[in-house]
């Protein structure tokens, strides 16, 4: 443990030197902003903002003995939380000295609250079957802390309830988790936290312990609020007094929505769980947590996803990178099962309209999504036909990809080796040799290795150019692959490869000098390898084009309008500064036409409903209640960090939701079809896994989303097609928007009359 607090120091000294000579080089790197002072009269003062250190912690003082294990213990547990990769031993005598000094109360909540979240991220990190051991160590070090909360030692603060109940749900240990809730609910039943509450009722919904369990927690949780506003506000149908306005109430915890939305999702409740999306978002537009975003990106298909990500980069809300991965992995699976080539530029245009959004909303690319980007790209390029009288893509590819990689290294996402392992891997089937070229050279320019599979299609791109300097290049990089232990560099294969392609660039004489630097036994093996090209036939050198073959003027023109395209999405990707917001206001982002539901409803009703629905002379029971709003008459409007004012805001996130229930009804519906003919056909029905994502999701992927990329485009021509009246579409959104309302159940029993 010395070990690590000394690495700790070291990599701090530069930043603290000032704090760090004033305290004597023992002060924490979290509380060197408090050790701040400043001159006056000659004496030195401290902050006014904030108490000293010796203040805040007079009794460690008092207690000379204690003084240097509690400052021990908090820089170790500042050195953990810097990501400084900690042994078992660490974590060990950490946890232990936590222990310690909470039995002799020198801890505060904080320090409880900062232990459990340190164990808990720990734990999110180290997922591999590699780290297994080390999620064991966690997991006991994990029960003593529980342990020491029920017992009393601990404070059971609601951080760290919140964090222990997580930690259970993600780490499968639900027994456990069921039995410190218990413990949790016994304690105080009367005066539950909404913030831990939510993640109890994700907790027993992953579990399978039911909806109606799970509703009826979420239920008792809102009665036991003793603010009267915040059980009105976190129902469905509230009304807000001043909808420009933000929402600064206690006790609406956006956390307890979230639970039961979790329970709702995983349980089919489609329709309630959009229901309290629309709560969520109509109190805190420009505050969602993430978590509530993976919930949908993970439970439901890509084209309802895709409505709500957009949700949340209009109100500036945060979205995790990983977020942003899966939604653009979704949108390459689909452009990959496309049934046509249009179908396919349009995916890939709707993905740059994804990372539009997210980059507007002050989101951190990462080169993962610049490397699907491109899988993408490579998906819809057609495969060139061996004429030389067709027209070449190569360097239009060559400019896109150029472009991608400029701009997505201004928002410090530059290309890696896997970035060009992609691109050579996919040039080859494809037939672009010199677009393989080209990404070879410039990964070896930027001092990049390539592995041997990459080393491999170097070689044949290299037989393909007849290109002697490129086979030389990637001979040497197949020479010193990792793959290779050393020495083993007469692989048969790998040899006969060389031979092959050395003649067809006419360098036999290179693979004769190559075979002299062997050892004698190697010489022989090499050389039966080189000796055996001889009756090839062109075999080893054979590329197979991928599915989409053929090249043709239309696909031709098509392709070139993406490119186009993507280089004025790029433009304004390169307007919005890096981790800045943009202003949706002037530069509006919306869905992607291909998978956009189409609203047949004109604007005139939609805002009409809205007012009805959201005004206070809608509820007969009651007025709207006025708690926690600014009441001033010249109080001034809010405006989110996107550039859009609260009520604007609101009023298309309503809109949206109301578009998703009729969405989420259509789809479920094909669902629901799909299963009954597969029953009636004695088929198997599609398995659905459900599996707890690292970001605390537990995912059930729809197998059909992929299947039914066409019927879901004949559902949206269906809708486009459809006539209705005002007041026919009126009620269909009221019935949606009832709570009470069963869709399937209305269904059945029309059909049965």
């Amino acid at each position: 443990m010395d070990r690590i607090i000394a690495r700790y120091v070291l990599l701090r000294a530069n930043a603290y030197s000032k704090v760090r000579r004033q305290a004597a080089g023992v002060i924490p790197s979290r509380y060197s902003t408090i050790l701040r002072t400043a001159r006056k009269g000659g004496r030195r003062l401290p902050s006014p903002c904030q108490p000293t250190f010796r203040d805040k912690y007079r009794r460690v003082y008092e207690r000379p003995q204690l003084r240097s294990e509690s400052l021990r213990f908090r820089l170790l547990t500042d050195t953990i939380n810097e990501d400084l990769s900690p042994s078992v031993e660490d974590l060990r005598a950490w946890i232990e000295d936590f222990l310690k000094l909470s039995s002799l109360k020198l801890l505060e909540g904080t320090d409880c609250n900062e232990v459990v979240r340190i164990l808990h991220n720990l734990d999110r990190k180290y997922r591999t079957k590699r780290d297994r051991k080390f999620r064991k160590e966690i997991q006991e070090l994990v029960e003593l802390v529980r342990q020491a909360c029920q017992s009393g030692l601990i404070p059971a603060t609601s951080h760290v309830a919140l964090h222990l109940l997580s930690y259970y749900k993600e780490s499968s240990h639900f027994d456990r988790g069921l039995e410190f809730w218990d413990w949790l609910s016994k304690k105080d039943e009367a005066a539950l936290d909404p913030m831990y509450v939510g993640a109890a009722i994700e907790l027993l919904a992953v579990y399978g312990a039911g909806i109606a369990y799970c509703e009826d927690i979420y239920e008792r949780t809102l009665a036991q609020q003793r603010d009267i506003s915040s059980q009105y506000y976190l129902s469905p149908g509230a009304i807000l007094p001043d909808r420009s306005k933000a929402v600064t109430i206690k006790g609406t915890s956006l956390g307890l929505l979230q639970g039961i939305l979790s329970a709702r999702l995983f349980y089919g409740k489609w329709q309630r769980s959009y229901l309290a999306l629309d709560t969520a978002f109509m109190l805190r537009p420009t505050q969602i947590v993430p978590r509530i975003l993976d919930l949908f990106v993970y439970e439901r298909p890509i084209y309802e996803a895709l409505p709500v990500f957009f949700m949340y980069c209009r109100g500036g809300n945060a979205v995790p990178k990983v977020t942003l991965s899966a939604i653009l992995n979704s949108l390459k699976e689909l452009t990959n099962r496309a049934y046509d080539h249009n179908a396919r530029t349009q995916l890939v245009r709707a993905m740059f309209d994804v990372v539009g959004a997210y980059v507007g909303s002050a989101g951190q690319l990462d080169t993962i999504h610049l490397n699907i980007i491109i899988g993408a790209i490579c998906i819809t390029m057609p495969s060139q036909p061996v004429a030389v009288h067709t027209k070449d893509l190569t360097p239009t590819v060559i400019k896109l990809f150029a472009k991608l990689f400029e701009h997505f290294a201004l928002h410090n996402a530059p290309p890696n080796t896997v970035t060009f392992e992609g691109i050579i891997s996919k040039a080859i089937p494809l037939r672009y040799p010199n677009l393989a070229k080209a990404a070879s050279q410039d990964m070896l320019a930027l001092g990049m290795k390539p592995d041997k599979s990459t080393a491999t299609d170097m070689l044949k791109t290299a037989a393909l150019l007849q290109d002697p300097e490129l086979l030389k290049i990637a001979w040497a990089c197949i020479r010193k692959s990792s793959m290779f232990e050393p020495g083993d560099a007469s692989d048969h294969r790998s040899w006969a490869l060389l031979a092959a392609a050395a003649r067809s660039c006419g360098l036999e004489t290179y693979v004769e000098h190559e075979l002299q630097s062997l050892t004698p036994e190697r010489f022989l093996q090499a050389q039966s390898a080189v000796q055996s090209v001889e009756d090839d036939n062109g075999e080893l050198l054979r590329v197979e084009t991928l599915e989409h073959k053929g090249l043709n003027s239309n696909q031709v023109h098509a392709f070139e309008d993406l490119c186009a395209e993507v280089s004025q999405s790029l433009i304004r990707m390169k307007d919005s500064q890096h981790g800045k917001f943009r202003n949706f206001l002037q530069h509006p982002v919306d869905e992607p036409m291909i998978l956009k539901w189409p609203q047949i409803a004109e604007e005139t009703w939609q805002r009409k409903l809205y007012e009805e629905l959201t005004s206070e002379g809608h509820k007969t029971s009651g007025r709207a209640l006025a708690d926690g709003f600014d009441q001033t008459e010249n109080a001034i409007p809010a405006i989110s960090d996107t550039g859009i004012p609260f009520d604007e805001l609101r009023y298309t996130n309503w809109k949206t939701i109301s578009s998703l229930l009729v969405q989420a009804e259509v789809w479920e519906r094909r669902v629901e079809a799909s299963a009954d003919a597969a029953i009636k056909e004695q088929k198997a029905l599609p398995q659905q896994k459900r599996t707890v994502s690292t970001s605390g999701a537990a995912a059930i992927r729809y197998p059909l989303e992929m299947q039914q990329f066409e019927a879901y485009q004949q559902d949206i021509q269906s809708e486009q097609a459809r006539r209705m009246s005002e007041e026919d579409w009126r009620n269909r959104i009221l019935k949606l928007r009832d709570p009470d309302y069963d869709s399937f159940a209305h269904t059945n029993t029309a059909s049965l009359t």
